[in-house]
């Protein structure tokens, strides 16, 4: 079974016309695209590389790790896309969680296998671990997973557009947003757009920081 096969849409998602020109939202035809983008956005990503040091490693286990992300956004949530898949912003609603929290374990047995189980897998549920434990539990809330950018069009600010859509429509139905950011950019990038730090930094072993942030409606 695929998170496709699981119930609970997301209910509503941002309108048509309140998206920015070059930005859609994505379907499952497009989730073979999607993948190639990830991995290759994320391929020198600092928590991937603590995950899978060896680039030629990270490289084969990306695209099955992403597979379990873009799946669980398509059924819960959603995937703005950006350009001809230049960028991709991926969330999930604020009534994925109780999906999410039935399928864990095969969310957890899928994501070892695509990183080749081992020592790659330990420190994968290291992370998810660490992300469980600071993740707000209190109020349902839009989450979003991940933030990609093709390689050559990085470090341009483009992905800054991408993100107005769902910030008008979790304000639009009262809903607060959390995310991680692995990067300082990444979190002065979050702080313009109103999101704060929420609880304390993620720190991994020998490894990266996560930056959790909250966004509350407007």
């Amino acid at each position: 079974m695929t998170f496709m096969d699981i119930p609970g849409r997301a209910p509503s998602l941002p309108e048509p016309h309140e998206l920015p020109t070059g930005v859609r939202l994505a379907t499952a035809a497009d989730e073979a695209a999607l993948i190639t983008l990830l991995s290759a956005s994320f391929q020198e990503d600092p928590l991937t590389k603590w995950i899978l040091p060896d680039p030629v490693a990270r490289r084969a286990a990306l695209p099955g790790f992403f597979e379990v992300f873009v799946e669980l956004a398509l059924t819960h949530g959603g995937i703005l896309l950006g350009g001809d898949f230049e960028t991709a912003l991926l969330f999930t609603s604020p009534v994925a969680t109780e999906f999410a929290d039935e399928r864990a374990e095969e969310i957890q047995w899928r994501l070892s296998a695509a990183v080749g189980g081992g020592g790659a897998a330990s420190m994968l549920l290291t992370i998810l671990g660490m992300q469980a434990s600071h993740h707000p539990t209190d109020r349902a809330h839009y989450y979003i997973s991940f933030a990609g950018v093709r390689p050559d069009r990085q470090r341009r600010g483009i992905l800054t557009g991408m993100i107005a859509p769902l910030l008008h429509l979790a304000d639009r139905q009262g809903y607060p947003i959390y995310t991680e950011a692995s990067s300082a950019g990444g979190a002065a990038a979050a702080l313009r757009f109103g999101f704060t730090p929420i609880g304390s930094v993620i720190t991994l072993p020998n490894g990266p920081a996560l930056r959790p942030l909250w966004r509350d409606p407007r």
